[in-house]
């Protein structure tokens, strides 16, 4: 019972009119029908997710900040859910007007592919997820807890990490950026066949569409759409799985 008591809680925190706790403060519209598909099985429902992003971190460099954290923090510079423009990403980094940052941090472009966090109802429901993940490409993914809550992470290991500058400088040329967002743009279309996947790997097992018939990640939007104001996009996806109560969630 106690599942089903968080599960009921989460779903019905879904309806605040509240942003939630991310730099977007909304779903990613790309995997709403997903999170549809997972959260209308009564063995599973999400409590984190990210559709993939890509993003430029400016971070505090590492003699900046204490040797015993593990986490630097950091705020975005850059971010986004679809493909990157390199135009904005050049004017970005190499402005033609005004002066650049004067901020001592260092600076990462960043790609980051799809995850979510789902708590299921029993090991045995995990591990039939986590098969269906693995065929489908997620080869990272796991249970990641089985005593008190049973999670699985479900991910893959196309990501992208590489640094610009420090010290507040770009020691790149504009021509490395734009060939850098070029690889970002094929992992997130990569990434993307390989959600889609998921998704119809789902709905041939039994998992249902979205209300609205919609059998696609960009062709249907479910009641998901409307009511997206906890789901916590990205945090799952910044340094690890956060397993918490889904007002930061999704």
């Amino acid at each position: 019972m106690e599942f089903e008591k968080r599960k009921a809680a989460t779903m019905a925190s879904i309806g605040s009119t509240e942003p939630d706790k991310s730099p977007k403060g909304t779903i990613d519209h790309h995997i709403v029908p997903l999170l549809n598909a997972i959260n209308r099985h009564p063995s599973y429902f999400t409590t984190s997710s990210c559709s993939g992003r890509i993003s430029i971190l400016s971070q505090p460099s590492p003699a900046a900040t204490n040797a015993h954290k593990k986490a630097r923090g950091g705020s975005w510079l850059f971010i986004t859910h679809d493909l990157a423009d390199p135009g904005s990403v050049l004017a970005l980094l190499f402005p033609t007007t005004g002066s650049p940052s004067q901020r001592d941090d260092d600076l990462v472009f960043r790609f980051e592919p799809f995850i979510v966090a789902v708590e299921c109802k029993d090991v045995a429901a995990a591990q039939l997820l986590v098969s269906t993940a693995v065929s489908c490409g997620f080869r990272e993914s796991g249970i990641t807890s089985a005593s008190k809550r049973v999670m699985v992470a479900v991910r893959c290991s196309i990501r992208m990490e590489v640094p610009l500058g420090g010290g507040g400088r770009v020691l790149v040329s504009p021509e490395y950026v734009r060939y850098l967002v070029g690889i970002a743009n094929e992992k997130m279309e990569a990434n993307r066949r390989r959600t889609e996947g998921f998704l119809q790997s789902l709905l041939r097992s039994g998992f249902m569409e979205s209300f609205n018939g919609g059998s696609g990640l960009d062709g249907a939007m479910g009641d998901l759409e409307l009511d997206c104001s906890n789901c916590k996009d990205g945090d799952a996806n910044s340094e690890g799985i956060n397993a918490e109560k889904q007002s930061g969630g999704q």
